[in-house]
């Protein structure tokens, strides 16, 4: 072996490289799973003399992986192929088992957390069903509050699940093309966050129909157009916030840190092993329930923007196939989304829209000056104006870049007698009524009868969101109730079996 090839640590060191040499090499790599795989692509190439993208292509036909080919000897050992559950199941009972599994080891940040986890893992079964299925976004304000250790949780119980802690965007929509996993990736804030590339591929995989992307790849000397598939249900977790185009295609779960009064139980070593059952059971209920979920057109109300309403319909659907409390628990989370999708939470530039129309709608004038508007912004409270970029406030020129992609532009105008750079009232009310009031909006005639109709399904029950103007609130009707406000949370209903009490 020559000097210095130690900096290669495990990796065979070729001195010269014949051709045997490299397919001996390329059969080795393709042996790997793709996170291993990835982090040993470029040292590879660079040892072999060939570009990355040839060795891909290499390694590629090494381990052809046929569409649909979910028994391939290529597949990691931790991708399986399980055998439904030989007798029937109740659905309502498994996913309280799910729940309660969930909530055992580890403490969430909402209750209906658990229950959207639970509801997500069952979903995870039934992907052929799906026009569009959110991700499931893990986070926590701080360290050891448990996330790698949901994702753990929810790996035993998800349809093929396969966690990773680090990925990149190539290897992703592989491992996606190649194995239809349920993805689980961990330690996002660390690596996902700034990475372009990967918040496409990701961003992609929210429909069905968008869920793909094309690479070129060299296939017997010619360049190919290739697609691959990013149709696959996944679930992120990192502290603190994600991309806002991610976060609007998730269903967000947090958590929190234990208090000393808390318990938890730990994670059992085989517990994989352990929760085989489930996943046999989980797939058994998918088959027998795929087709009359594919068949719903139910979706929740408006509450909220449409996006949520999307992403909160498939869970929805499968809650009103199971029965018993779940429907009721669902759409508790979901008033609980829509109330926590606060300003907060916006993008800088919608949430100063909203501001500016504040402002507007707090004067009589039909246009103000913009020294007025930056003032006026940057002493409004719990806003970020006063501390803008790097510790100085904010700035006629930010107030401009943040206001020209809803064309609202300042003007040189006259002003109590004399020119000044102002912003009209017609304008910003019109840029406003199109992108900031979605939160804002009253409960529509509509959505009160959609509310009435499912409530025929819960006679009598009565159980009221905080917020008033939400569209699950309503005084005669379907009101949800925080789970813990009885005993099982939940009253007597219509068989959820019988097709006719389906909407």
């Amino acid at each position: 072996m020559m000097d210095g090839q130690d900096d290669w640590g495990d990796i065979p060191q070729i001195e010269d490289v014949t051709a045997a040499d490299a397919q001996a090499e390329v059969k080795r790599l393709a042996g790997l799973d793709a996170a291993a795989y990835e982090g040993e692509r470029k040292a590879v190439a660079q040892r072999l003399g060939w570009r990355a993208s040839v060795l891909d292509t290499e390694v590629s036909k090494a381990c052809p992986r046929g569409a649909g080919d979910d028994d391939s000897d290529d597949a990691p050992e931790a991708i399986e192929t399980i055998e439904p559950w030989p007798d029937p199941v109740d659905g309502a009972s498994l996913a309280e088992e799910i729940r309660d599994r969930l909530r055992a080891h580890v403490v969430f940040g909402a209750t209906g957390d658990a229950d959207c986890a639970a509801i997500w893992i069952i979903g995870s079964y039934l992907m052929e069903t799906w026009r569009l299925w959110p991700r499931l976004l893990v986070t926590s304000p701080t360290k050891a509050c448990g996330k790698s250790t949901l994702l753990e949780v929810i790996d035993a119980m998800a349809h093929r699940g396969f966690i990773v802690s680090n990925a990149s965007a190539a290897a992703i929509f592989r491992a996606i093309e190649a194995w239809k996993p349920t993805l689980l990736l961990d330690e996002a804030d660390t690596w996902m966050r700034e990475n372009v590339e990967l918040a496409g591929v990701l961003n992609s995989g929210h429909t069905r129909r968008t869920a793909r992307v094309i690479r070129v790849q060299e296939v017997n000397g010619e360049h190919l157009p290739t697609a691959f598939s990013t149709w696959c249900p996944m679930a992120i977790a990192g502290i603190g916030a994600q991309r806002d185009t991610l976060m609007s295609r998730s269903i967000i779960i947090s958590l929190r840190r234990k208090l000393p009064e808390e318990s938890v139980e730990r994670l059992p070593l085989d517990l994989h092993a352990q929760l085989l059952r489930i996943r046999r059971q989980i797939a058994r209920w998918a088959d027998d329930h795929a087709v009359t979920i594919g068949a719903m057109e139910t979706e929740p109300p408006a509450c909220g923007d449409d996006r949520m309403q999307d992403n909160f319909t498939p869970l929805w659907r499968i809650a009103t196939a199971l029965g018993g409390p779940w429907l009721d628990r669902i759409a508790t989370a979901y008033v609980a989304s829509a109330q926590a999708e606060d300003e907060d939470a916006e993008p800088a530039g919608i949430m100063m829209l909203r501001d500016i129309a504040d402002i507007f709608a707090a004067s009589r004038a039909d246009r103000i000056a913009t020294s007025e508007i930056v003032s006026d912004l940057i002493v409004m409270e719990e806003r970020p104006w006063a501390d803008w970029r790097h510790g100085r406030s904010l700035s006629a020129q930010s107030v401009a870049m943040q206001m020209k992609p809803f064309g609202v532009k300042a003007r040189v105008l006259k002003l109590h007698g004399s020119s000044a750079r102002v912003y009209q009232r017609s304008e910003v009310e019109a840029a406003a009524a199109r992108y900031a009031t979605q939160k804002r909006n009253p409960v529509t005639l509509k959505q009160n009868q959609e509310v009435r109709a499912l409530s025929k399904r819960n006679p009598g029950r009565e159980v009221t969101p905080e917020n008033s103007n939400n569209a699950l609130k309503i005084k005669e009707g379907y009101e949800v109730t925080p789970m813990g406000a009885g005993a099982d949370g939940y009253a007597a209903q219509d068989d959820p079996h019988d097709p006719d009490n389906w909407k």
